[in-house]
């Protein structure tokens, strides 16, 4: 019998598609450490599709009540004919019934037209879209296989999803050594009340190799001037999710995220063969870290203990905190950072965050602003 209370996963990523019709030159699957996309189905077939959703129900009935949600990722979900969307989602629909809590769907929004946006009417799918900031920011970055940047295609896409009555939410990936308030204000200009922005997936070994040139805290010289405009608008139907989630621990609230707190997994991903994973941005650390060598043709999500110690402690055990972090007055809020921003091939995850001095600069800024809220 299941530890019900221990093993519950609350949410499956799930690849649609390994493949992506973006090149984005910094992305965790196809430009890090691990290559396994090349070795995967383009697409999911339907079998590993139905043998997920029995997986589902086999983990929801021995917890009454419990529910799981769906989030379709990628590579590029949209890839995938928007009439096969549709039938996955009545499928999913027909056989979880209440076990299912919600559906979601990350796409970079290119090839939302005609009928993927009639997919999304149909099937009432949330969508988050990728975009980087403005043309010149996101250009550079976020671009297709000729290397065309892909702002004009995003915005489109984007404006067709409003159109429709879907109120998208951005996510932005922090560009060291650009300007975030410009990158805040023109999200705002295209209407977008409701946004987050990440912080680059890197390990403590890459990270130089990527961010080494734009000083000792880039991503917090990005987020600080965007905090400062977003504090001062004190508008509460503009949602940064990382101002949110930090506010709310700091003030001994829930977090909303896996990026703080140190929280145990409760989420896996099915990828397009029907591997088990643990954590998909654990490819920046090593290839094949975060797979759990199960699958959902043969495993069930009680069954982590029979595959790789990872995934079975990411879910069971959680990472203790490096001796740095817990010693740090933040460590209740940040929790050391997200478990791969913490991880060097030396020692593993007995590590700060890649990004520990960027988020003591931005918990420092956030207390201050919640004292002066107090005392005003």
């Amino acid at each position: 019998c299941p530890d019900v209370e221990a093993a519950a996963i609350r949410t499956l990523v799930v690849k649609l598609a390994s493949r992506c019709n973006l090149a984005c030159n910094y992305c965790y699957i196809y430009k890090h450490e691990d290559t396994s996309w090349r070795s995967r189905p383009a697409f999911m077939a339907d079998d590993v599709f139905d043998a997920m959703l029995a997986r589902m129900v086999e983990h929801c009935d021995p917890r009454p009540g419990h529910r799981m949600s769906l989030v379709f990722h990628g590579g590029e979900p949209t890839l995938l004919p928007a009439s096969r969307f549709e039938t996955l989602i009545a499928r999913a629909r027909r056989t979880l019934g209440g076990r299912l809590a919600g559906l979601s769907m990350q796409s970079n929004a290119v090839r939302l037209t005609g009928d993927w946006l009639r997919a999304i009417e149909v099937t009432g799918v949330n969508v988050a879209v990728s975009l980087d900031g403005p043309p010149e920011v996101h250009d550079r970055v976020r671009i297709d296989h000729a290397g065309r940047g892909s702002h004009a295609a995003t915005v489109a896409g984007l404006s067709r999803l409003v159109s429709i009555g879907v109120e998208p939410q951005v996510l932005c990936v922090v560009q060291p050594g650009t300007d975030g308030l410009a990158a805040f204000r023109h999200f705002l200009d295209l209407g977008v009340r409701h946004m987050n922005f990440l912080l680059p997936d890197v390990s403590h070994d890459n990270k130089a190799r990527w961010y080494g040139d734009f000083g000792p805290a880039p991503v917090a010289d990005y987020l600080l001037p965007i905090f400062e405009d977003w504090f001062l608008r004190d508008d509460p139907g503009i949602r940064v999710v990382l101002f949110w989630e930090l506010l709310s621990r700091l003030m001994g609230g829930p977090g909303v995220t896996d990026c703080f707190g140190n929280p145990r997994m409760s989420y896996l991903i099915i990828e397009t063969d029907g591997a088990i994973e643990a954590l998909d941005a654990l490819r920046v650390c090593e290839p094949g870290m975060g797979d759990s060598g199960l699958t959902v043709r043969e495993h069930g999500f009680d069954d982590l203990a029979l595959g790789r110690p990872l995934v079975h402690q990411a879910v069971h055990l959680g990472f203790p905190l490096c001796a740095t972090c817990r010693a740090c007055p933040h460590a209740g809020t940040c929790g050391g950072g997200f478990l791969p921003h913490r991880y060097a091939r030396a020692n593993g995850f007995d590590n700060p965050s890649v990004w520990c001095e960027d988020i003591q600069i931005l918990l420092r800024r956030l207390r201050r602003a919640i004292d002066d809220a107090v005392v005003a």
